[in-house]
């Protein structure tokens, strides 16, 4: 039960940062973030798996359907040069 409670708050902050990668700029994102570890955000993303996403409440399928490659190389210029990793990361995540 509360993994399910705590995968629908991550689904509502996912649903958030997609909504601003689809609304901001990169610069907008880069000073609405500010300065970020890429470091602290791969091993947020070793967390995860497909199939604790699943359990998680969050589809993976739909996620394919709103992440686009324009997501992807906006993500690689507001964290630089370290962003391609996050990306690849991202990528095998929702494969």
């Amino acid at each position: 039960m509360f993994e399910r409670l705590g995968g629908s708050i991550q689904k509502k902050k996912l649903e958030k940062a997609l909504e601003m990668f689809h609304n901001e700029s990169p610069q907008e994102l880069r000073r609405r973030i500010g300065n970020i570890d890429t470091r602290e955000i791969l091993e947020k993303l070793e967390e995860y798996n497909p199939q604790k996403l699943r359990q998680m409440g969050i589809n993976i399928e739909e996620l394919r359907g709103k992440i686009t490659e324009r997501d992807f190389e906006k993500l690689m210029q507001v964290l630089g040069r370290d962003g391609a990793l996050v990306v690849q990361k991202l990528k095998s995540l929702l494969n």
